[in-house]
């Protein structure tokens, strides 16, 4: 069974020039959460110039991750985010706040549209779906301002919660490069036919990896296990 990833929020200073957080767990404002509040108390008096974020998250709540995503992009010291296992849904959001991501090879960024669980009568759902499609507009914003396509491309990813490899991360502009190496490579080439498949060919390799690794019944698995009641 998939056990969630264990929380872990840690604020280090190495030196007086740098900063070194760790990210891991839920994205939300509950306790032992990676919240806003924590994050931005623990870089309150830091006046250093450089800021490394290290994230491993399934994701959680869009809002607070967009919060911590604006509180990284409005720093005046250079903030790189080093994803250590993967950064899912609103833990995505958080990386896209950096001045540089960095991706390990054998990490994985995944993408995907906003949802929620509702109950009520039709009218009640009908607005939950309206909010929805504001909060999607919210998404697609975050992400356009790396994302080498159009919006149109980049709703067709977001329509199969796209998990990405390092390198694919790196050709779509979602990734700046590979962590302790060079030029991302290639993605070999298996001949699917699929939206993935059409852009990497368009913006820089030819095909991506096991399709399986981009799951959405894997994901929302992964998702419930972590989250329960939620």
């Amino acid at each position: 069974m998939t056990k969630q990833i264990p929380f872990k929020f840690e604020a280090s200073v190495s030196n007086d020039d740098k900063a070194v957080l760790y990210l891991h767990g839920t994205v939300g404002g509950y306790w032992e959460e990676i919240n806003f509040e924590d994050v931005r108390n623990a870089l309150a008096s830091f006046q250093g110039n450089e800021i490394e974020v290290h994230i491993n998250s399934y994701g959680g709540d869009m809002f607070e991750g967009i919060a911590i995503k604006n509180f990284f992009s409005q720093r005046k010291e250079t903030v790189t985010v080093i994803i250590d296992g993967l950064a899912a849904s609103a833990a995505s959001i958080i990386a896209m706040g950096a001045d540089k991501i960095l991706m390990p090879k054998d990490t994985q960024l995944m993408i995907h549209n906003p949802w929620t669980f509702a109950y009520g009568n039709a009218k009640e759902l009908r607005k939950v779906a309206d909010d929805l499609d504001k909060a999607q507009v919210s998404v697609e914003e975050t992400y356009l301002k790396r994302f080498k396509g159009d919006r149109e491309e980049l709703k067709a990813l977001l329509d199969e919660e796209t998990f990405l490899t390092a390198d694919e991360a790196v050709t779509l502009g979602l990734a700046d490069g590979i962590y302790g190496e060079g030029e991302p490579e290639e993605v070999s080439n298996d001949a699917e036919n699929n939206v993935l498949d059409s852009l990497m060919a368009k913006y820089g390799t030819d095909e991506h990896e096991d399709k399986g690794k981009r799951n959405i019944e894997r994901f929302a698995f992964l998702f419930t296990q972590k989250r329960g009641e939620q």
